[in-house]
């Protein structure tokens, strides 16, 4: 696609043209003139500035030719203004690039954005340039060459410089050139920072031999006489994995001291085999604590990857390609050479879904690079995903758990206990008998606050966020009812507003009215609790995961943020609150989310033989994830909860897209969603078995106080699914781009109630 703007000079024969992608919402490349000065050294691949409109951005050069397409003129064309030679990586490999094609391919997304992936940018603030006194100078002087000095008096103009993004092209050649110009004379300085450039993965990295970076990772006590499960018929598998020159695809089922295990032997192997290795997690606490863990059990250095958060980052960002990257989901795109593993820990994680577009999975992208690689991808977890459990191009290896070391599950069904039992009889007197032996207790309930709501028990009042439609939960520490979509706050209501009935009573239960239920219960306990309101300040947090690992707490309260980072210590008394508090939400993943947070919860404690017991309270005492976990049996789970996707038609049975329509104007969202939906059905033929449902209203923050309509969209072949949406959403930008209507596409979500 050509660029229009000012013409270029008549190229000569040589000089030969480029397609560049841009890191922008655009589908396709634009064609730019290769000066004569790169033209010997420029690649596919290779980054370059070019100017974009009024600006000059960072592109990706995706293909060179010395021929034009018949309806372009050279004179119609831009020029490149130059390569990008200032900083330790300035291609990105083809093998990448391509990756980042497929990822714009199937999750409906331009490929200008997938260039993020490859090229994150910074954090810290844009690009300066600053006259200094010297510049000043030679401007009040009239030393300054004419070419330089529109350049330079605009740059003086203003005492905090300006944005390297804002330089336009002058008369006199480009700004950009007249830059490089000012700073050798040291007219002009720039000030550091990498926003608007693009930075390949392959610097982001922080060394876990560097002690000062060192000191910067959390706590972890690392034992490595824990029986970490290395078993001869796995080492055997690995090595014959290894020799293949296709992808190989391992599920791996098993405890984490058993995968860390396993993991460690083949960070060893494919080392012997002089090839890296990719290790993905979730969290990025837990990528820190398995980069430690792992360097004391390979005696290999280990890197820990993440984005340069902070100036004092980019000091390492140098050096030697490292061998082993740990890192969160970003770090499957690490442009390392000769990938021989990449390991997904935990691959049933949400968070290893990317949020905005283009909305990747890094578990599914980790599959799409081992084919580039010729590489084994394993993808482990202690509970897997369905997706994988069922997955017919992998080889699923389990490790099952020796019921012998699991702890004793009583069950309690809160149907036959009192009306608002929040910890029964049962858990009270474990609680009770743990606290006189100074044994340690955690009670576990996935939900924050002091209760779901309010409610007004005369005419039915439920306070709602005027933003979001929600109900509004109750913090008694704060004294407010603050909304978790928007964060929007409301004072607590002396009475109901619609009846004025007094007093209105809180519903439902949370982790901050365990807190109070405890400390009233066992006044003289030690109480912690861990829930994102607690560890929202990282001092704060910092402190309370000290004690949780350290046992110096008598009773640990959490949610799910408990298994966020490293294992916790084991634990005698368990009380799982509402194991069934999970289930009633509008997600088909509901079941599968509660049977993971369930095991999560009974895995802290000890074995029935050293005293541990897990105490788990519920209304759903036959629900399968229950039963499931009494019987520590995942078939059980695994396979009723297969035929339940199968009867509603949900995934791993087909794929789905979560489609969303967003704007200010209510009737124009409604009318361009059903258009959208009503598309959709119409160009869909019997073969494609496309299933289109909604739209319907979308609960949540409000963005900018933009009004959303969703659909779902179910197909049984991913590609065919993913080029029909690709399809319509282009269809639909064109109808209504003058509209100020959005339109996303969001293949395989992992939310969708």
């Amino acid at each position: 696609m050509a660029l229009q703007g000012t013409a270029a000079s008549q190229p000569q024969p040589e000089a030969r043209f480029a397609d560049v992608l841009v890191p922008r919402h655009i589908t396709k490349a634009f064609t730019y003139l290769v000066p004569l000065s790169i033209a010997q050294r420029i690649q596919i691949g290779s980054l370059v500035k070019v100017p974009f409109g009024q600006s000059v951005l960072e592109g990706v050069v995706i293909s060179i030719s010395s021929h034009l397409a018949p309806e372009m003129t050279s004179t119609s064309l831009k020029t490149i203004l130059s390569l990008v030679e200032d900083r330790h990586n300035t291609t990105i490999s083809p093998a990448l690039l391509e990756l980042s094609h497929k990822i714009a391919q199937y999750y409906v997304a331009p490929w200008g954005q997938c260039l993020r992936l490859l090229s994150p940018p910074s954090l810290i603030s844009p690009t300066r340039y600053i006259a200094t006194q010297l510049g000043r100078t030679a401007l009040e002087t009239g030393t300054c060459p004419e070419p330089l000095r529109p350049t330079l008096q605009r740059i003086a103009h203003r005492a905090s410089g300006i944005l390297s993004s804002t330089l336009q092209p002058t008369q006199h050649g480009h700004a950009l050139r007249a830059v490089d110009s000012l700073i050798e004379r040291s007219w002009i300085n720039p000030i550091l920072s990498n926003a608007g450039h693009i930075q390949t993965r392959k610097r982001q990295r922080i060394p876990l031999t560097e002690p000062e970076q060192q000191q910067t990772l959390p706590h972890a006590v690392v034992d490595t006489s824990q029986p970490y499960g290395i078993d001869p018929a796995w080492r055997a598998h690995l090595h014959q994995c290894l020799q293949a020159d296709h992808m190989k695809k391992i599920v791996l089922q098993a405890p984490w001291q058993q995968r860390i295990g396993r993991l460690a032997e083949a960070i060893r192997q494919v080392r012997s085999h002089n090839r890296s290795i990719i290790v993905v997690c979730g969290e990025t606490a837990k990528a820190r604590w398995l980069t430690q863990v792992l360097a004391s059990l390979t005696g290999l250095q280990i890197d820990f990857a993440q984005l340069p958060h902070s100036p004092q980052r980019l000091d390492h960002r140098q050096g030697p390609t490292p061998s082993v990257l740990v890192g969160t989901r970003s770090v499957i795109f690490a442009q390392l050479d000769s990938v021989g593993l990449i390991w997904v820990e935990g691959e049933e994680d949400s968070a290893l879904k990317e949020p905005k577009e283009p909305r990747y999975h890094a578990r599914d992208v980790a599959s799409l690079r081992a084919k580039e690689d010729h590489a084994v991808v394993v993808l482990a977890s202690e509970h897997l995903s369905l997706e994988s459990n069922f997955d017919t191009e992998a080889e699923v290896h389990r490790v099952q758990k020796d019921i012998a070391l699991q702890p004793k599950i009583e069950l309690v069904d809160l149907t036959k206990e009192s009306r608002g039992t929040l910890l029964s009889h049962n858990l009270r007197s474990a609680m009770r008998d743990a606290l006189k032996c100074k044994r340690r207790i955690l009670l576990f309930l996935n939900r924050r606050g002091y209760a779901r709501t309010l409610i007004c028990r005369d005419c039915g009042w439920v306070p709602r966020c005027p933003s979001c439609t929600v109900a509004l939960p109750y913090y008694r520490e704060a004294g407010s009812l603050t909304c978790r979509y928007c964060g929007v706050a409301e004072q607590l209501p002396d009475a109901c507003p619609l009846c004025h009935a007094t007093p209105v009573s809180p519903v439902g239960e949370g982790t901050e009215r365990v807190e109070a239920e405890a400390h009233h219960l066992f006044p003289h306990a030690t109480i912690v609790r861990l829930d994102s309101d607690t560890l929202h300040r990282p001092s704060t947090a910092r402190s309370l995961w000290e004690r949780a690992r350290s046992g110096s707490c008598d009773i640990l309260i959490g949610t799910q943020a408990l298994f966020t980072q490293e294992p916790l210590p084991q634990h005698h008394v368990v009380g799982i609150l509402q194991a069934d508090s999970g289930l009633h939400v509008s997600d088909f993943r509901a079941a599968e989310r509660t049977y993971h947070l369930l095991v999560d919860a009974a895995s802290v404690a000890y074995p029935a033989s050293a005293g541990g017991q897990v105490i788990l309270q519920t209304r759903l005492p036959s629900h399968h994830a229950v039963q499931a976990l009494l019987s520590w049996n995942p078939h059980q789970f695994y396979n009723e909860e297969l035929i339940a996707r199968r009867l509603l038609n949900y995934p791993p049975v087909c794929h789905i897209a979560d489609l969303t329509v967003a704007g200010h104007d209510t009737v124009l969202v409604e009318e361009a969603a059903t258009r959208w939906g009503a598309n959709l059905q119409r160009q869909t033929s019997v073969e494609e078995h496309l299933v289109v449902l909604g739209p319907v209203p979308t609960l949540g923050k409000r963005l900018r106080g933009q009004h959303h309509r969703r659909l779902l969209v179910k197909g049984a072949d991913p590609d065919l699914l993913a080029h029909r949406l690709r399809d319509s959403v282009e269809s639909m930008e064109r109808q209504y781009r003058q509209r100020q209507i959005k339109f996303v596409v969001d293949m395989d979500p992992v939310e969708s109630g």
